[in-house]
């Protein structure tokens, strides 16, 4: 949980972190607009073509790059959803199993109990047999 926690913090900073470089690069640029209106000689052409415009390619390039690394991490978010969903199934599954051992486990141990049971009473039954069938003797032997 706490790696979930401080990747949302890092998500969140980066995208504050677009955010404000954006809003700097348009601050600049129109900065540099309204100075071209004003300023127009020879030294500020050089400004601008020693500054300005490397400045702005730059700035270009890596809000280009920071856009495609927020856009992979929202890929990157979605997989993780996705394969989250499974994991979510199989700990669902797992507890549905673990019911059924345990259900399984207390009929085992209901069947035992009952096996038990059955043994003493066969075993009683057995021990009667000598005396039903010397009965039975005796009953023909009367009749017969």
């Amino acid at each position: 949980m706490e790696e979930s926690t401080w990747y949302m913090k890092q998500r969140s900073q980066l995208e504050e972190s677009l955010w404000q470089f954006k809003q700097r690069a348009r601050v600049l640029r129109d900065h540099q607009q309204d100075t071209q209106k004003v300023w127009q000689d020879d030294a500020a052409t050089e400004i601008n073509g020693r500054y300005f415009r490397p400045h702005e390619e730059d700035s270009q390039q890596s809000l280009a790059a920071l856009s495609k690394q927020l856009l992979l991490l929202n890929e990157t978010d979605t997989k993780l959803q996705m394969a989250g969903q499974p994991i979510l199934e199989a700990n669902r599954l797992s507890e549905e199993i673990e019911k059924l051992i345990n259900f399984a486990n207390q009929d085992i141990s209901r069947s035992h109990s009952e096996y038990s049971v059955f043994q003493e009473q066969n075993s009683a039954a057995r021990s009667e047999i000598p005396i039903i069938t010397q009965l039975i003797n005796q009953a023909n032997s009367c009749c017969g």
